[in-house]
């Protein structure tokens, strides 16, 4: 999609030196149909735009893997071995690219040059191997803090320095599975990877938890489960764009702010959130998360506003002014959760509670659009995705809730605004 005009149009991926063509070519271009876009911002993209987004960020993730394989001999064997893999395997293949540490290390990589910890591909060339049945492929690598992560596998815990790893080493003492949970609510079904293994998950700028203890784990597969009911049940739009997005959980250390979550802009459908989230809470963070993780994607594809806008907004669920990026983000974000807590008010334990936070998020999100409308710095794209919003939370205003809970909310939001820190505005 054009970034300015919302037209429907085509990037051409680079094609460069021999080197490039060690991993697959991307099977589709970079690009967003109007259609796609649209629905998107509508709140209703379904599966097939999340698994456009998808595939979208994994040709991006290629494209920079491609572009570091032609300047690094290390890497293009890496490469290689992704590469052949791919041709035997293209489905399993897929699963490892779109592994979401992969993607944030290459884009890192490309950003910032080698930064002295060890280079993640010759860890998912390890994966690639085991992938495709090459038990005894022998592929270099660097542990980091004694670990050899096994993208999408596990970690080996190997100490030194440079060594080399086959996949038949990848068993016994020393070797740990990642956890892999599926859960399936009136045939919708949801694969979720919970990783608190692999050391390059600490990307999300906050504590990660260390391995969960069997209990700990149980626990927490027992509050998914829930909240995967909650969601199936009464939000079931959002369930199945959950189901087609979200793949990685990534559980927060103990002492993190109570019920944080938070996404990476580069790690598509993971998110890392407090493992003791309840169910009700964990239903609305995943459908939450998501939203950044979609709208991240949309923002690598289209254009909404100028990176130079100086302006900062007041943001109700914020005590600081965001810039106008932040304020896209939190809008679109929250126009899903009042979404939820609008369905779940028909759960016959939940009505009060979802009933009150309607409200409150109703109200924030009234008081966000004002501050949407005044932004002068997107573009024609940016408008029309604001219009969306506007129109979805204007379906808000009609849901009805008890004059009392509309008053709280209101007030809140109020109290916030009056609270807020000054509105920053830079040159």
């Amino acid at each position: 999609m054009d970034r300015g005009t919302g037209r429907d149009t085509e990037e051409s991926p680079a094609d460069d030196a021999s080197r490039l063509e060690q991993l697959p070519r991307p099977r589709r271009r970079l690009q967003l149909t109007r259609s796609e876009f649209t629905r998107l911002a509508d709140g209703r993209a379904g599966p097939a735009a999340i698994r456009a987004l998808r595939r979208a960020q994994r040709n991006r993730t290629m494209l920079v893997l491609k572009s570091l394989a032609d300047t690094d001999d290390a890497l293009a064997a890496s490469a290689h071995l992704l590469g052949q893999a791919h041709r035997l395997d293209p489905a399993a293949a897929d699963v490892l690219l779109d592994h979401p540490w992969l993607a944030v290390w290459a884009i890192d990589r490309v950003r910032h040059g080698a930064t002295g910890r060890p280079d993640y591909l010759p860890f998912a060339a390890l994966a690639a191997a085991a992938l495709s049945g090459r038990s005894d492929a022998a592929v270099p690598v660097t542990p980091r803090a004694g670990l050899v992560p096994v993208p999408g596998l596990g970690v080996l815990r190997r100490r030194g320095g440079s060594t080399t790893v086959t996949p038949a080493d990848l068993t016994g003492r020393r070797w740990t599975p990642t956890r892999w949970w599926r859960f399936t609510d009136q045939s919708v079904t949801l694969d979720l990877r919970v990783d608190d293994l692999d050391p390059y998950r600490d990307c999300f700028g906050l504590p990660v938890a260390a391995r969960l203890s069997a209990p700990e784990a149980a626990e927490l597969e027992r509050s998914v489960a829930h909240a995967w009911h909650l969601l199936v049940g009464y939000a079931p739009t959002h369930a199945a764009e959950v189901a087609a997005g979200i793949s990685t959980f990534v559980p927060l250390a103990d002492g993190t702010e109570r019920g944080h979550s938070v996404t990476h802009a580069d790690a598509f459908g993971a998110l890392a959130a407090d493992a003791n989230l309840d169910p009700v809470d964990l239903a609305v963070t995943m459908v939450h998360e998501l939203q950044h993780s979609k709208l991240n994607a949309v923002l690598g594809l289209v254009q909404l506003h100028e990176p130079t806008d100086p302006a900062h907004y007041f943001a109700p669920w914020r005590p600081d002014p965001r810039p106008i990026g932040g304020l896209l983000h939190g809008t679109y974000a929250f126009t899903a959760v009042a979404e939820v807590w609008a369905a779940l008010r028909a759960h016959p334990d939940l009505a009060a509670q979802a009933t009150a936070r309607f409200a409150v998020v109703r109200a924030q999100l009234e008081r966000a659009l004002v501050e949407l409308r005044r932004a002068g710095s997107l573009t024609s794209a940016g408008r029309l995705w604001a219009d969306r919003l506007a129109e979805r939370i204007g379906q808000l205003a009609t849901v009805p809730v008890p004059a009392s809970a509309d008053a709280a909310g209101r007030r809140e939001v109020a109290e916030a605004e009056r609270a807020r820190r000054p509105t920053i505005t830079t040159g």
